[in-house]
């Protein structure tokens, strides 16, 4: 539960730690850079573990499945989630975001034909009801349909799609998430050519990306799968709801953003 928490605490610095740091710096070199130093230290991390000749044999297994999902989960969602970030308050970011359990619900039923239990239906809508009134606090949240929110929705659609393909593979957790942010990289880097590039960096920048891909990047991946392997998934499920509530206090608290929206 301890590793858990400590993962979950820091997910939820990600959107502080971006608007404090690249207000103007582009969100897609962001999540290149992040990438980048995110799969080094995954990659570092199997090397202690001697897994690294594992890892070549798990891929030459299936190396379309590694591939198109790490785009998916590694690529295209941390454009368009960082892209949130960067057009809209993080506090409607965490709202939009946090459909995707839902996403995930309706994306298993039509992908592999699972039976959607009406019973974990309503226990989504009811998290994410109540996340919405924790943060409008009775009022309407001023959420506008524009390219913020399509970036934001778009990343919950991802990220729901990558947690749906990768629920029906039985592969080493360390393994996976290393190759999965791998070719996440390998896309974005493709992408340069379409979205531009800088090498220019300041302190400050250069800092806020190795805290990004260090923190909420990889240790936090590391010590959530720690605690998947040391207590139950449910209780690692119900830990992981705290996410969305501590990373709207964080942006009160560090952003001083006004969580309510015009009634």
């Amino acid at each position: 539960m301890i590793y858990a928490l400590l993962a979950v605490s820091l997910w939820a610095t990600l959107g502080v730690s971006f608007k404090l740091t690249f207000s103007t710096l582009d969100s897609f070199i962001v999540a290149v850079y992040v990438g980048f130093f995110t799969t080094l230290i995954l990659g570092i991390n199997l090397l202690f573990q001697i897994k690294m000749q594992e890892c070549s044999k798990i891929f030459k297994k299936q190396p379309g499945f590694f591939i198109v999902t790490g785009i998916i989960g590694f690529g295209i969602q941390q454009i368009f989630y960082l892209k949130g970030y960067q057009l809209l308050p993080a506090s409607q970011v965490v709202v939009i975001f946090y459909l995707y359990p839902l996403l995930m619900l309706l994306l298993s039923g039509l992908c592999f034909k699972e039976p959607i239990s009406k019973k974990s239906a309503l226990i989504n809508c009811l998290e994410f009801l109540g996340l919405y009134i924790l943060i409008a606090q009775g009022k309407s949240l001023n959420i506008g349909m524009n390219l913020g929110t399509i970036s934001s929705f778009s990343a919950a659609l991802s990220w729901a799609l990558f947690s749906v393909l990768i629920k029906h593979r039985k592969i080493d957790v360390d393994i996976g998430m290393f190759l999965f942010n791998l070719f996440g990289l390998l896309f974005l880097i493709c992408m340069i050519p379409r979205f531009g590039f800088s090498y220019e960096l300041t302190n400050t920048q250069f800092l806020g990306i190795l805290y990004l891909a260090i923190f909420p990047g990889a240790i936090a991946f590391i010590l959530w799968n720690r605690a998947l392997r040391l207590t139950t998934t449910g209780i690692c499920s119900n830990i992981a709801l705290l996410t969305p509530i501590l990373s709207v206090l964080l942006s009160v608290i560090f952003l001083h953003e006004s969580i309510l929206g015009v009634g």
